[in-house]
């Protein structure tokens, strides 16, 4: 009995030995470092820009009263109505005596002697034919998308372009 005492209290202690030998305590976890990069100067570049997205003056209704290429002058036919809406989003619309028609224009800033300074097109339309107004459509289509300045007074306003040709309008339609 004494040899199982001893051996029972020898197999405990080599047991708790065995134990405390296997349980080591864990090595600590490094903590990442965090290294903050140092800025870099930056220098930000600013254009500036002077043209303007829109005219207040420009923005609105307009109705055709003439077309002049040149030195001959004509009027609109007069059972028809062609018109010009600016839209202060840079787009612009109306109806040519046949078809709808729409584009972009972009105003620069500049001004020279006969205006403002402004880019009409490309402008896209529907496409029916009209045998009393397609010419004059054409024409009016044709003679718009060419537009470089443009000058308003009071109610009027005038288009041009540098081929000599002048788009004449009334403000409001009808």
């Amino acid at each position: 009995m004494k040899k199982t005492i001893l051996f029972l209290v020898l197999l405990a202690v080599f047991s708790t030995l065995l134990i405390a030998g296997c349980t080591t305590k864990p090595a600590p976890v490094p903590v990442p470092t965090t290294t903050v990069p140092t800025p870099v100067p930056s220098t930000v570049v600013s254009v500036a820009t002077t043209a303007p997205t829109t005219d207040p003056a420009l923005t609105g209704s307009w109705t055709l009263k003439g077309i002049m290429v040149g030195a001959g002058t004509s009027s609109a036919i007069p059972s028809t109505l062609i018109t010009l809406t600016f839209n202060d989003d840079g787009t612009l619309s109306g109806f040519g005596g046949c078809n709808n028609y729409n584009a972009n224009y972009v105003l620069t800033g500049r001004t020279t002697s006969f205006g403002k300074t402004i880019s009409i097109g490309p402008i896209l339309s529907s496409q029916k034919f009209c045998a009393d107004t397609s010419d004059q459509e054409s024409a009016y289509l044709a003679n718009l998308q060419k537009a470089e300045t443009y000058s308003i007074t009071t109610n009027n306003m005038m288009i041009r372009a540098s081929t000599l040709s002048q788009l004449s309008y009334v403000n409001g339609l009808g």
